[in-house]
């Protein structure tokens, strides 16, 4: 009997250990095959992403996409040179590929394909002979969409790349080039034609003998040109736009071409940020190109016209750097209504040349150290206005064969070293105002048959000889005012700011001169003395007074920088800061404004502001981590400022404030309402200026419960639970079994 109640606890125990074992192995299982799965996936994946066909020698690889067609992408599909889907995510891949280019052959071809989506990329295409006198292309789309052109090497063939009526195709990263000298035979480096929505952007473009291009859009629109590099195409164009409108051209680097850049009758085209230098002939040539704009490039050293304007309307020249060309900075010939503004034209043999051109603006250029500073030359209805002609070795400005009707206003023009300004021949009807012509040999000259001028209101300085007048019924003054002459030796009793006397000189008369000997006043309204700043910047308001005001200024570093200004404003943030940081509190700031004429009289005045640091907060207590019950922590807090406004605190991020005098203890309301556990408590203070500053402490809110609470137990019943939750419960019925067995045994 013993011996088998001894088996039977055996055999439950063995039963037990097996049922536990059988259900961690069933978990295991789950567990690898669940592995197995991830890591099949991933093989999947790796696989789909990875099946590019290997690389091969080919003369040509053509696919034609149009319905029926037996060399669609289905097919291509199926060749060792292509991969791919031809989806998004998933494209046709024509890589690494070398085109041994024959006679009249593409070396890839792709036309009527508007549906997918591919990329060429990696391959080259070649003509390995030493001459060549046949037409190939080395990449060639026609009716062509949804493609990218990428990174191939492209040379010693007649066109590199060549689209034809193709849109949103990306060429990108490639190099096209020739090296079959003498005999050159690339004509076009990048060719596209009736195309639209194009991205040209980061090619290497050179090398190109024959008469072509190194990029060449023909009827195309809306594409985008950047950041390319071209050079060495010695014949014709780095760049051409022919009868192709709205395209974006930026950022690209052009040299050492023939032109670099020609745009013909092509319109409404943006053009920024290029570089157009060491061209032979022009930088950049506009053609019979109307409403295109032109901003930011940099054209230098070009060895005849930096930008060329040729029957062209409407065209913006702006904030370009000219310099260094060897004929006109900018040259505008039989053009109108265009704008040239803020560009600089230094070291050219002239600046800006207009001839037989009308209604157009010459605004806030700066025409220095050219020959000429400008010409024009039989244009009428001109407005230049604001520009620097200054320090050129002949003349500043010149007009000359029949220019009428042009106004030249608000212009300075100094330190030329023949003419400040200077009217030629038959040049009349013109109106000169509000100039400053000093420090030239001749400020003003008019020669022979130059009637009928209106010369009034300018400024006459130092220099020469300031005027000389060889015209006919030329006016020197207006019927209220003259021109302000600094050798002038008259008198103003009447204190009018007339001179009682005329004004004679060679070959004419000012009969109203301009008297001013009173210096440009000015009151400040803001800041005021003694006021206490921080280290913002404060702003200003003065009031200044002149009628012929020219420059305003301040310094609040003792003249160590002068910082211009127009309006009132703001004091420059950088130098406040610089200043502020450098003294002690309460040390005064002096700020000078200064104010001068154009008849060089200086005004100044002045105003002392004193430094105000912000309040410094120290919090004594509570310390940091603190825990606190169901009473109100104390608080012990000091502030530093000597303009101290208001203190108090939030436990709430500033949803509610209480303002305190003194120390003391927080709110015993607003702490009950507080919930456990962290609490940030803020205090602020702020200054008469409006600086406001806090430091803040944290500390936790705990309150002791008197009853204990028995912790429960959370069982996340996930699958690999329940089955081991399945082999305990049996272990437990295999034990409770056996043990009523024994006890019916033992009642038997």
């Amino acid at each position: 009997m013993l011996k088998n109640s001894k088996r039977k606890k055996i055999v439950f125990l063995l039963s037990s250990v097996l049922y536990i074992l059988i259900a961690t192995f069933f978990v295991n299982g789950i567990l690898i095959d669940d592995n197995r799965l991830y890591h099949k996936r991933n093989v999947e994946f790796d696989d789909k992403n990875g099946d590019l066909k290997s690389a091969g020698v080919y003369t040509n690889i053509t696919i034609d996409d149009r319905p029926g067609s037996p060399n669609n992408w289905a097919w291509a599909k199926t060749q060792p040179w292509s991969s791919g889907s031809g989806t998004l995510l998933d494209p046709y891949i024509i890589e690494g590929q070398i085109l041994n280019l024959s006679a009249s052959a593409h070396g890839i071809r792709i036309s009527n394909s508007t549906s997918s989506y591919f990329e060429i990329r990696n391959n080259i295409a070649q003509w390995n002979e030493l001459t060549n006198t046949l037409t190939m292309t080395g990449i060639f789309l026609s009716n062509t969409s949804k493609g990218k052109i990428v990174t191939n090497t492209i040379y010693n063939i007649t066109k590199g790349i060549h689209l034809n009526n193709c849109s949103n195709v990306d060429i990108l990263n490639n190099t096209i080039y020739d090296q079959t000298t003498p005999t050159n035979h690339m004509v076009e480096g990048i060719l596209v034609e009736y195309s639209y929505f194009l991205n040209i952007s980061k090619n290497k473009v050179f090398d190109i003998i024959q008469a072509g291009n190194g990029i060449f859009l023909n009827n195309s629109f809306f594409n985008n040109i950047s950041d390319n590099k071209i050079y060495n195409i010695e014949n014709s164009n780095g760049m051409k736009l022919e009868n192709s409108n709205f395209n974006d051209v930026s950022e690209n680097d052009i040299f050492n071409n023939e032109v670099g850049i020609t745009l013909q009758a092509s319109h409404n085209n943006t053009f920024s940020g290029n570089n157009v230098s060491n061209n032979a002939d022009h930088g950049l040539v506009i053609s019979q190109s109307h409403n295109n704009t032109l901003t930011g490039n940099t054209v230098k050293e070009n060895s005849q016209n930096g930008i060329q304007l040729f029957e062209s309307d409407n065209n913006t020249l702006s904030r370009n750097p000219i310099n260094n060309n060897g004929n006109y900075g900018i040259i505008i010939e039989y053009s109108i209504n265009n704008i040239i503004l803020g560009n600089i034209m230094t070291r050219n043999l002239q600046g800006i040349f207009m001839s037989f051109s009308n209604f157009s603006i010459i605004i806030k250029n700066n025409a220095s150290k050219n020959n000429y500073g400008m010409s024009i030359d039989e244009s009428n209805n001109n407005t230049i206005s604001g520009n620097v002609i200054s320090n050129n070795s002949q003349y500043g400005i010149i007009f000359s064969g029949n220019s009428n009707n042009n106004t030249f206003s608000g212009n300075t023009v100094n330190n030329n070293d023949v003419i400040g300004i200077y009217l030629e021949d038959y040049c009349d009807l013109n109106q000169f105002t509000n100039n400053i012509l000093n420090n030239n040999l001749v400020g003003f000259q008019i020669d022979l048959n130059n009637d009928n001028n209106s010369i009034f209101e300018n400024f006459l300085l130092n220099n020469g000889k300031h005027a000389i007048d060889g015209g006919t019924d030329n006016k020197w003054n207006s019927t209220i005012i003259g021109n302000y002459w600094d050798n002038y030796t008259g008198v103003d009793a009447d204190h009018n700011g007339i001179g009682d006397t005329n004004h004679i000189f060679n070959g004419g008369i000012d009969y109203l001169p301009i008297w001013d000997v009173d210096l440009p006043s000015i009151n400040i309204v803001s800041p005021s003395d003694n006021d206490l700043v921080g280290r913002t910047a404060p702003s200003f308001i003065v009031e200044v007074t002149d009628l012929y005001l020219e420059n305003m200024w301040y310094t609040i570093d003792d003249h160590v920088t002068n910082v211009l200004f127009t309006t009132n404003e703001t004091f420059d943030q950088t130098l406040w800061e610089i200043l502020w940081d450098s003294i002690a509190e309460m040390d005064f700031i002096y700020i000078i404004f200064y104010a001068n004429d154009t008849f060089g009289n200086l005004g100044s005045n002045n105003v002392s502001v004193i430094k105000s640091v912000a309040p410094i907060i120290s919090i004594i207590s509570p310390l940091e981590d603190t825990v606190f019950g169901a009473v109100a922590p104390n608080f012990t807090v000091e502030v530093v400022e000597s303009n101290l406004e208001f203190m108090w605190y939030s436990v709430d991020g500033g949803l509610t404030n209480v303002i305190f005098t003194t120390n003391g203890s927080l709110s015993q309301s607003i702490w009950d309402n507080l919930p456990e556990g962290g609490v940030t408590i803020r205090f602020y203070a702020n200054d008469s200026l409006g600086n406001i500053v806090f430091e803040q402490v944290n500390v936790f809110k705990e309150i002791p419960v008197s009853t204990s609470l028995s912790p429960t137990i959370g069982i996340d019943f996930n699958i690999n639970g329940l089955i081991l939750l399945i082999a305990i419960t049996g272990s437990i019925i295999s034990i409770i079994s056996l043990t009523l067995k024994r006890k019916r045994k033992i009642q038997y």
